[in-house]
């Protein structure tokens, strides 16, 4: 590196001397640069684990919405259920010379059905959640694909079930005028309004609500099926790329 100085003197004119003032210029800049280095190479199975870590950690949490939202839909079938049970359990039983409001013969395994399939959701959503959130061993990939696996056949044939269980009653009973369920009996009523007796309208709003969300719930549990065929497709897949060792990848 080489430089020229300048030096600034006192003017001719008598002035007040000024301190020195010097000023660099460079006249030339010669850096010696190191030779480019590239990043340390990455191993297979630093990717390989890489890859994983991200994988596991999206399903984890695919999971978790998942059985966060069955739980809530859940429970809120088992609250449709409950009120619905509870109000023609205040109702049906009037005095004898009063105009009975339910027919001779009520069918209440639909009801029944579509509140044990509220409860058996909400307990496996909430078992589901315990495992994954809770820091125990059983958080590790396989006992978890596992777990979930199990968990969503089973909520998908109890959806399935209730939902074909349930139609088929309430459809065969809808034009009878002797028998009926909660929801055949009282949609009847719909339309109504006011003039409609014993809180029809209500049992009817809340029994078909019910049904509708475990309808729903067939929708979210065969995504729920497909998310544990992915886990179990994603860790296969890993352990055969850990298997196979492609050689080093670099740059990642």
């Amino acid at each position: 590196m080489s430089f020229q100085r300048f030096d600034i003197s006192p003017n001719p004119a008598g002035e007040s001397k000024r301190p020195h003032l010097s000023v660099f210029r460079f006249a030339s800049f010669q850096s010696s640069r190191r030779p480019s280095q590239a990043p340390p190479a990455y191993s297979v199975d630093d990717v390989v684990l890489t890859r994983k870590q991200l994988h596991v950690r999206v399903l984890h949490w695919l999971r978790i919405a998942i059985a966060s939202i069955t739980f809530l839909v859940s429970v809120v079938i088992v609250a449709c259920s409950a009120t619905s049970l509870k109000t023609y359990a205040n109702t049906h039983n009037t005095a004898e010379w009063i105009l009975p409001l339910w027919p001779s013969t009520v069918d209440l395994r639909p009801t029944h059905a579509l509140l044990a399939c509220g409860i058996v959701l909400a307990v496996a959503s909430v078992f589901y959640l315990v495992i994954a959130l809770a820091p125990t061993p059983l958080r590790s990939d396989r006992p978890l694909n596992l777990t979930f696996t199990v968990l969503a056949f089973l909520s998908l044939f109890m959806t399935i079930f209730t939902t074909v269980f349930a139609g088929t009653i309430d459809s065969q009973l809808s034009d009878s005028t002797q028998a009926g369920t909660l929801a055949s009996w009282t949609c009847k009523w719909q339309g109504y309004g006011p003039v409609a007796p014993g809180r029809f309208t209500d049992i009817c709003a809340t029994s078909t609500a019910a049904l509708n969300l475990v309808i729903l719930m067939v929708v979210i549990e065969s995504l729920s099926v497909l998310l544990a065929g992915w886990g179990w497709w994603i860790g296969a897949k890993i352990k055969r790329e850990a298997r196979e060792g492609k050689g080093e990848v670099t740059h990642v």
